[in-house]
């Protein structure tokens, strides 16, 4: 499969979770702790998808998709933006503005979670780890 896929939360928890099933369905992983990081690391190497927290030091989620979104050549990543915030954010204007592919809300299923990085990449017709 070879795809790459950033996750960017400083939720060690989580990215340990995110990132074992993602590795474990065939995915390549890097993982960063703030948006920061994870943007100049894109300027390197595209992803071919990005998962972000919302809230991180440095450089928040929403910041990191403004700045993916700006430069042509990741203009096009697809993006996942994780919350803990649930109601209080308001997901249907980032969807638009900042063209998220989707938000899930924490806690979510690992297993939803890889199933939709799978649809993200028109992956559907892979085995589900």
């Amino acid at each position: 499969m070879n795809h790459l896929i950033y996750i960017c939360d400083d939720d060690s928890h989580i990215v340990r979770a995110i990132g074992m099933k993602l590795r474990k369905a065939g995915f390549e992983v890097e993982c960063f702790p703030d948006g920061f990081t994870c943007w100049e690391k894109s300027q390197q190497q595209a992803p071919d998808m990005i998962i972000t927290d919302l809230q991180m030091p440095r450089m928040n989620g929403l910041e990191l998709c403004e700045k993916i979104r700006a430069l042509e050549t990741t203009s096009l990543i697809p993006i996942t933006l994780l919350t803990g915030k649930g109601f209080e954010f308001d997901h249907d204007e980032y969807i638009q503005t900042l063209k998220i592919t989707s938000v899930m809300v924490k806690p979510f299923s690992p297993r939803k979670l890889l199933n939709h990085v799978q649809e993200s990449l028109n992956l559907t017709n892979d085995v589900i780890a």
